[in-house]
């Protein structure tokens, strides 16, 4: 509990969303729970992702923000198509449009809302210092508000900005710099309360000695660029190359049998994806001839 901890207005100051290297763990995290949002999607989960298990936090993001079928359909039909299967599954999707869909989707309003709803979600967790074992939700718990105010307090001060003047004239500071820090401080303080945001940012407006500041907590893109196709390309080549005997034949029989490769990607194509416009009305080479003697080498 946030009372059992030493909670200091130096320790939040100090935290941050950037390791030593300035990558956002809070960003990195939240393309993790997004991408097993999109495998948890029933329209592609039983088909290509069974194995993934529903993250609990799913439960608290909101659904209505942004087209989770769409982005799961879309996503794993452009992997189909780079991956030039043997079995022609590729040739039954609209290239052009699929990848239309999927850069208005990345570039998208509702691109943007997703990525903040889930960044605010896992920050005050996600953003700890390690060596105190406190987060940003001890703070938030521990009275937020009273928290923001002291934030609030300490840019106000003189010696904050006569530190912040010295180190920028210096050239220990640059300006995209203090733009990023100024906007992880508007997160920190849209946490701990929403309300003090706006006065913060007319303040740092109103402070002609420094640089100008961006307010990007509802602009930013969070979640970053596309994802790659090739993070998903073993569960699909899975999916794929899955044989299906005929019914009630056994492997053991001595007839050649008709074996078909990847029934279900086939029904995922000409159901879902024909529901977004990406079937081109073709269909799969899947059908292959197992012979007695080659499924014998394989027992």
């Amino acid at each position: 509990m946030p009372s059992e901890k030493e909670l200091q207005l130096e320790t939040l100051q100090a935290l941050s969303p950037l390791d030593k290297n300035g990558r956002d763990v809070v960003s990195e995290a939240s393309r993790k729970l997004f991408m097993n949002f999109v495998k948890t999607e029933p329209c592609v989960h039983g088909v290509f992702f069974k194995e993934t298990e529903e993250d609990p936090e799913k439960k608290h993001i909101g659904r209505r923000v942004f087209n989770w079928p769409k982005f799961a359909t879309a996503f794993v039909a452009s992997a189909l198509i780079k991956m030039k299967d043997a079995y022609k599954f590729h040739s039954m999707l609209k290239k052009d449009k699929i990848e239309e869909d999927l850069r208005a989707m990345y570039e998208g309003l509702p691109w943007k809302k997703i990525g903040f709803q889930i960044y605010t979600h896992l920050y005050p967790t996600v953003v700890m210092d390690e060596t105190k074992q406190v987060c940003l939700e001890d703070y938030i718990e521990d009275g937020g508000h009273e928290w923001a105010e002291r934030l609030m307090a300490d840019i106000t001060s003189p010696d904050w900005m006569k530190k912040t003047m010295r180190r920028l004239i210096k050239g220990h500071y640059s300006d995209e710099e203090y733009n990023r820090d100024m906007n992880v401080l508007f997160v920190k303080l849209h946490l701990l309360d929403p309300q003090s945001v706006i006065p913060a940012y007319q303040y740092l407006l109103s402070c002609r000695a420094l640089p100008a500041v961006n307010l990007e907590l509802a602009t930013r893109n969070y979640l970053g660029g596309p994802f790659e196709w090739k993070s998903v390309r073993k569960e699909i080549e899975s999916a794929v190359n899955c044989p299906s005997l005929p019914m009630n034949v056994s492997r053991l029989s001595l007839d050649d049998l008709e074996i078909y490769y990847g029934v279900q990607v086939d029904e995922f194509i000409v159901t879902e994806c024909r529901n977004h416009g990406f079937w081109t009305g073709e269909r799969p080479d899947n059908r292959r001839t197992s012979k007695f003697k080659d499924r014998c080498q394989l027992m």
